[in-house]
């Protein structure tokens, strides 16, 4: 960053705006919490924008905490033209732009959120995240399709990075290299989305963590051996919602849930699998049992027949059960697995 220290802080051309410097406006005198709560729906650069206005407009940009970057937009909106490598070139000229302009004036941010496609360097992209670490950034939202491995070693990132204060991180089609996915980095963390993400070669997959109540497991596409070789553990004691999408692991273990109230079970495999999901479906709703709203896909409700068929009992009461949802065609199965349910679900549909 040091050689970009040296650039002018003049604002770019292409983020100029026309004066409307008559009259005075109450919104200018709106305590700066409250306009910075409007402005984070804006991009960063109609933040910019409205400097001009006067010494407190460009003081409320220079402190904003919420930095959202999407090159797509700032393409079209700012200096009309579809993605090139100029325009590339004007996009990361902009990003470090208000680094520099933003330096020492703001506290912490709230979040950062870089949509960048595959236009640059990770060398960029590690650059930027050192840069919003620092800044001991919420929630942190990179969307992009490297031309090169980018990597994250957990063994670098508490050292370098600190992610103490991020209680957001969602990921996306990332390949995941440790099995201490939480309790190692991200002490805070309360909302954790793995979307898409590959396990890669490892074995095992440990969520741990006393801050976690939301966790969101999904995975769409055909990756499958992934996960069969993966065992999944989410011991979390102050989660609330846990939903998994995904193909079965070779294992999943819940623990200590116990304040869960919304749990979804979806299994995307073929119908080989249909005792091990329902033997799996079957030990994970026992480790849930003061979930108030279960919901349940085709594949668990097959095979929680196949394995409650002729036993028709449940070894555990659901007692604080309200709500239960079946992505189902109406069958036997459904119809038998739906009323252990309900007879073991005394308050169900209660207040």
């Amino acid at each position: 960053m040091e050689d970009l220290m040296q650039k002018s802080l003049k604002t770019p051309k292409y983020l100029a705006a026309s004066s409307t410097s008559e009259g005075i406006d109450r919104i200018s005198y709106l305590p700066d919490d409250i306009l910075y709560n409007i402005l984070s729906s804006l991009y960063i650069f109609d933040v910019v924008q409205l400097s001009i206005l006067s010494k407190r407009w460009n003081y409320i940009w220079r402190t904003m905490p919420y930095l959202n970057f999407d090159i797509n937009r700032f393409g079209h909106e700012r200096i009309n033209r579809p993605w090139d490598l100029v325009m590339a070139g004007k996009f990361k000229d902009f990003i470090n732009w208000v680094f520099i302009n933003q330096c020492g004036v703001g506290d912490s941010l709230v979040w950062f959120k870089l949509c960048c496609g595959n236009i640059f360097y990770k060398g960029d992209i590690f650059r930027w995240v050192r840069v919003v670490t620092t800044r001991n950034v919420q929630e942190l939202v990179l969307v992009f399709c490297p031309a090169e491995p980018f990597e994250l070693p957990y063994c670098v990132l508490p050292n370098h990075f600190r992610f103490h204060q991020l209680k957001f991180l969602h990921l996306e089609e990332v390949e995941l290299s440790n099995k201490h996915l939480t309790s190692c980095l991200f002490s805070r963390l309360e909302k954790l989305k793995l979307d898409s993400c590959n396990f890669g070669s490892m074995t095992m997959v440990d969520i741990a963590s006393t801050s976690l109540v939301y966790v969101s497991i999904k995975n769409f596409v055909d990756n499958r051996v992934s996960f069969v070789n993966c065992n999944i553990k989410i011991s979390c004691p102050n989660l609330k919602v846990l939903k998994y999408g995904a193909p079965l692991g070779k294992d999943i273990i819940l623990e200590n849930l116990f304040s869960i109230e919304v749990v979804h079970l979806f299994f995307f495999d073929s119908d080989d699998v249909t005792e091990e999901i329902g033997m799996c479906v079957h030990k994970m709703i026992k480790n849930v049992v003061s979930t108030s709203t279960l919901k349940l896909c085709q594949s668990s409700i097959q095979g929680l027949y196949g394995v409650l068929h002729g036993v028709r009992n449940f070894p555990v009461m659901f007692y604080k059960l309200k709500c239960l949802q079946l992505a189902v065609t109406i069958d036997e199965s459904c119809m038998e697995v739906m009323l252990l349910f309900l007879k073991h679900s005394p308050n169900f549909g209660g207040s």
